[in-house]
């Protein structure tokens, strides 16, 4: 018979705890849209006052390319969060070991896994995408928005 692991427990239930929130708010009066999230976030990032996800910090992509190297090279030790929100210019490459790449307009190129193939082909060339990545690559990027397959 298998142990009742307490910190996994825990761990699980606040995974659902935060969810169920994102999702009561974002049904609620007091939800905002993805655009102002991101706008929030340049703000921050630009002020220095930086967001926390996961214990990450988080950026918006149009900030990181505007702060000084020294900069960017703290963030990136920290393998932080970035987010892109742009128009999906270009695939790059379809690969089932190493997944989809695409360019964005302004010149971001980012990973997702393959998993995410099809919604990337169904919002296609000149479709919008909001995608979170990890630094410095922009790679292991996931959609926001979109419901995973």
């Amino acid at each position: 018979m298998k142990r009742f692991n307490f910190c996994v427990f825990l761990k699980k239930a606040r995974i659902l705890f935060v969810l169920f929130l994102f999702f009561s708010m974002s049904k609620g009066a007091g939800a905002i849209d993805f655009d102002t999230f991101y706008e929030q976030i340049h703000k921050q990032t630009l002020e220095r006052n930086f967001v926390r996800f996961r214990n990450r910090l988080l950026v918006s992509a149009d900030a990181y390319h505007l702060l000084p190297l020294k900069e960017k090279e703290i963030l990136n030790q920290y393998y932080s969060l970035v987010l892109v929100f742009d128009v999906l210019e270009r695939f790059i490459y379809f690969n089932e070991q190493s997944g989809v790449g695409v360019a964005t307009q302004r010149g971001s190129n980012l990973q997702f896994d393959i998993r995410y193939y099809e919604t990337l082909k169904d919002i296609g060339i000149g479709g919008k995408i909001n995608a979170m990545c990890v630094l410095p690559y922009f790679d292991k990027c996931i959609l926001l928005g979109y419901m995973m397959f």
